[in-house]
């Protein structure tokens, strides 16, 4: 499995607006969890990571792990997102590994188990 430059969109702040009412009917209703989806990677021993918050994932791997029974994840975070059409430097990215890795899954949005950003 590979994922390559994936990043969640970014949302105007309605915030911003508190003394005017919103302008069109989306404003109301605005999910700022739409479209995004959240990876879950539960690895079987404490892996420490670097702080790659705010970075963008251009690549994203999985192996079977050097023990055979489990697997491997590589992901690549950039600092700025990678334009389409264009290829990115894994060299000069922040390049993570977990081994051995129990399970990955990946949830959308509106599954129960994503966490709420609006509460």
């Amino acid at each position: 499995m590979k994922l390559v430059s994936s990043k969640s969109p970014r949302f105007k702040n309605s915030c911003l607006k508190r003394l005017q009412p919103p302008l069109r009917y989306e404003d109301v209703h605005m999910n700022p969890d739409q479209d995004c989806c959240l990876l879950q990677i539960t690895t079987l021993n404490f892996i420490y990571i670097p702080i790659v918050m705010g970075m963008t994932i251009t690549l994203f791997t999985i192996n079977v792990s050097t023990d055979m029974r489990h697997h491997r994840v590589k992901m690549v975070f950039h600092d700025s997102p990678v334009w389409s059409g264009k290829k990115p430097r894994f060299d000069h990215g922040v390049q993570v590994v977990m081994d051995p890795v129990h399970s990955v899954r990946l949830f959308d949005w509106w599954h129960p188990q994503f966490p709420s950003s609006h509460i």
